[in-house]
């Protein structure tokens, strides 16, 4: 990637502040409805080959915000195909694919339920590249466009997450301090701790975030 190419400080803080906030929704709602799951990577996106933390995935997407929009092959999607190898990814994309990495013939149950519950929130974020912020009506409307093997997970979840409380995203302001907005504890520290790391790894590299 070339220097230009680079993206600002508030450019990556805001990626990973989204992408922490994203997190921590899909972990409340794993947590809300009990789902135990085995994915190995977690929490949510933090962790893990191809994790939006990691260094050259996050540096890459975080210039996705800007505008214009920099080269799609040459810059973005490099760092999703890397994200797309991620446990979550790998089994709500392709459930019926064996993965020799991971000895995985089909998806469970779980792996259907945590990939409903990710597509669900991301769709309640405001993700420009998917239309904006979306209501519980309008995914179900997205859900029905979606491959067959999807969309009933995806409709099953609606319900059941609709609910519960909702979240207080809005209260994820700042990677230095950010308040448990309902996870776990032992996920919370686990953040705090990716949180720190990555905070450490982009200083190196004179990201003052």
């Amino acid at each position: 990637m070339t220097e230009e190419m680079q993206p600002t400080t508030d450019e990556l803080r805001n990626w990973l502040l989204q992408t922490l906030r994203h997190s921590m929704h899909v972990e409340y709602f794993l947590d809300q409805l009990k789902i135990v799951s085995d994915d190995p990577e977690r929490p949510h996106d933090l962790v893990g080959v191809g994790n939006k933390f990691e260094r050259d995935v996050a540096r890459r997407l975080a210039l996705g915000s800007r505008d214009p929009k920099p080269d799609f092959l040459t810059y973005i999607k490099p760092a999703l195909d890397l994200h797309r190898q991620q446990h979550h990814h790998l089994m709500w994309n392709e459930p019926d694919k064996k993965d020799p990495k991971l000895c995985i013939y089909e998806a469970n149950f779980t792996d259907m339920i945590l990939g409903a519950i990710d597509s669900d929130c991301s769709l309640l974020e405001n993700r420009g590249y998917q239309g904006g912020m979306h209501d519980y009506e309008g995914i179900r409307e997205v859900a029905l466009k979606n491959p067959p093997h999807k969309t009933p997970w995806m409709l099953a979840v609606i319900p059941l997450m609709q609910s519960r409380e909702q979240p207080k995203l809005e209260s994820i302001t700042d990677l230095y301090s950010f308040p448990n907005i309902g996870v776990p504890d032992k996920i919370y520290k686990k953040m705090q701790e990716r949180v720190a790391q990555t905070i450490e790894s982009f200083w190196a590299k004179d990201f003052i975030i």
